[in-house]
């Protein structure tokens, strides 16, 4: 592994780490630090992303279910990109070519058409998908 890729991974890291505490220490529903959803100020309707902040906070304190009842769609995203970061680890400490899961042209389309379907499903008046609003 190369010094620049280990500078790289150490960068992404600390940055991560930098994030998590710093949504440990500081709620999103009573800091004005945290930007709020423009999608949801211009339509009222919540879009994929609502949620996420409070989501990542709930996570950080370890509170799963609530981090999962928050917004699913976020913790579905963070495994994946988790997992994509220690595939490449590993294949750049292997000194392996890296394919990431995000190149998988049927895995994206998945996923957009899934945060469409999503979206739609949260701002339904009827239960049971009323419980899917943040």
């Amino acid at each position: 592994m190369s010094s620049k890729q280990i500078i790289l991974i150490s960068s992404i890291a600390m940055f991560i780490i930098a994030g998590a505490v710093a949504l440990f220490f500081l709620d999103p529903t009573k800091h004005a630090f945290f930007p709020k959803c423009a999608f949801h100020m211009a339509t009222g309707y919540s879009c994929p992303g609502c949620g996420s902040s409070r989501a990542l906070f709930a996570l950080t304190h370890g509170n799963v279910f609530e981090a999962f009842r928050l917004n699913p769609g976020i913790l579905c995203l963070l495994t994946m990109g988790v997992t994509d970061f220690g595939r490449y680890i590993r294949s750049t400490s292997q000194a392996r070519p890296y394919h990431t899961l995000f190149a998988n042209t049927w895995l994206v389309i998945g996923l957009v058409v899934g945060m469409v379907v999503y979206a739609v499903l949260r701002n339904l008046p009827w239960v049971p998908f009323i419980s899917l609003a943040p």
